[in-house]
């Protein structure tokens, strides 16, 4: 078993994730989130060309539409994605943002975008599918997934109120605020790189579930231990024991999850390379709460100072189901 004293250095695992916590937040509100297609609107293109083509070669088109009709968005905001076999790199989504001032001119620019298309780089127009998502779809979007991430939130603390207790639902609660604000803020960073769109919505609320997961498992091993131990043992101690005990077993996991990760950001494609990048940071990062904040605080929180016996021992109840 390691023997690594997480409480005696808890205060520095505060200060490290206050510092994660304040860069997020400064490039929250001031860079803020890339929104993708999903969230401001915008028009979507997916065909598949009769010949190989690439990313270049789609937006070479677009430029030259550009030169002579002069688009309402810029060329750079044009996302393209090779979603077949990288073989024959053949079929494509070609995103771009919707006029939401002038609805004709953004259908007439539809248009000419596809016929310009088929001019330079022919496709096989019985494959091809156009959609848009107006603002307000995306505005109603962005509010669905605030709710979504509140109802997890609520969610995961009346489960562990039960489950366990309050205060160890409140420290897991935490612990999983504390990874949604870096790893948006982490996403915010990456903003050039990285859109905010449904799939990234959905690798947070994924790693909220994997946060918590690693969390109970602390918890649990820390009542386990504290319904075994003598009584005189101090709580710190039970909680030093219990995460070493469930180190190896967290990093084991850990370890496993993100090499699949991983291997989907390097292999995965342009489809899901921000929910594989997003998945294998928010991995990290709620590995490092689980075991460095998540129990940790609620001794500070609810100034568990005591030995096993005393009144302000108990963390987790030895009732608890």
């Amino acid at each position: 078993m390691h023997n690594f004293k997480f409480v005696d250095n808890r205060f520095t695992f505060y200060m490290i994730s206050g510092i994660l916590i304040l860069i997020s937040f400064a490039f929250l509100f001031t860079k803020g989130l890339n929104y993708g297609i999903d969230f401001k609107g915008g028009n979507i293109l997916h065909l598949t060309f009769l010949k190989a083509t690439n990313e270049t070669e789609i937006r070479n088109v677009f430029q030259a539409i550009d030169k002579k009709n002069k688009l309402y968005f810029s060329v750079d905001q044009v996302i393209i994605q090779n979603v077949n076999n990288k073989v024959k790199d053949t079929e494509y989504i070609i995103q771009y943002p919707t006029n939401i001032k002038d609805s004709l001119e953004a259908n007439k620019i539809q248009e000419l975008i596809m016929v310009e298309l088929n001019n330079a780089l022919p496709y096989d127009k019985n494959t091809l599918e156009v959609s848009s998502i107006g603002p307000t779809v995306g505005e109603e979007m962005k509010r669905d997934g605030v709710i979504a991430a509140i109802l997890s939130c609520l969610g995961i603390l009346l489960y562990l109120a039960y489950r366990f207790d309050l205060q160890s639902s409140c420290g897991v609660l935490i612990a999983v605020i504390h990874d949604l604000i870096i790893v948006l803020g982490f996403i915010s960073i990456m903003g050039d790189k990285i859109e905010f769109d449904t799939t990234i919505l959905a690798a947070i609320l994924t790693l909220l579930g994997y946060s918590v997961n690693d969390s109970i498992v602390i918890f649990d091993r820390i009542r386990e231990n504290t319904r075994i131990s003598k009584n005189g043992t101090p709580h710190t101690t039970i909680v030093d024991n219990s995460i070493n005990q469930s180190l190896s077993r967290t990093m084991n996991t850990t370890i496993t999850t993100l090499l699949a990760l991983i291997a989907l950001a390097l292999y995965g494609g342009n489809s899901i390379f921000g929910f594989s990048v997003a998945l294998t940071f928010g991995c990290l990062v709620g590995t490092y709460s689980s075991n460095c904040i998540a129990a940790l605080c609620v001794i500070d929180i609810f100034k568990i100072k005591g030995a096993k016996g005393d009144n302000t021992s108990a963390l987790v109840p030895t009732s608890a189901n």
